[in-house]
């Protein structure tokens, strides 16, 4: 992908996410407001290249990530984005229910930002850095994920 390439890809999927304003609740108003935000949140790739990608092309099973960055210059971001329900609002059960499933969103989202960046890896040239980043209304910046931080399990 050219630099002409990247910066038009930015400014559609930008000109996208300004003007997705109806949802305002939950995981797409955490992704918007990411993307929005980018600029300050991830200051190292300051274009936003991809949206819901299919980490397998044509087989959506494999999993879809949430977000690609790149600084224009051979290294990307991916970032996976997850809503945790911290009030309990949104959900009937147990505070116990509550935490145990926030647990393994917490985990979810990790095991797939680690996921997601290995398979962009793997289809870009051996020069490419790849870093995967989670991003949770529980921080206010994203984390970074270790390649080694998540278990292969």
């Amino acid at each position: 992908m050219n630099q002409s390439d990247i910066e038009h890809r930015d400014q559609v999927l930008r000109a996208y996410f300004k003007g997705r304003n109806w949802d305002q609740a939950g995981e797409q108003a955490l992704k918007r407001r990411f993307v929005l935000d980018s600029k300050a949140l991830l200051p190292d790739y300051p274009f936003v290249i991809d949206d819901e990608w299919e980490v397998e092309p044509g087989r959506a099973n494999e999993g879809r990530g949430d977000l690609v960055f790149t600084d224009g210059n051979g290294c990307f971001a991916v970032v996976e984005v997850k809503y945790i329900d911290l009030t309990g609002d949104n959900r009937l059960g147990t505070g116990k229910t509550r935490r145990k499933s926030n647990q393994g969103k917490r985990k979810t989202v990790k095991d797939q930002a680690k996921k997601y960046a290995a398979h962009l890896l793997e289809k870009l040239d051996a020069t490419a850095l790849v870093e995967a980043y989670f991003f949770t209304n529980e921080h206010e910046v994203p984390q970074r994920v270790e390649l080694l931080d998540v278990d292969e399990r």
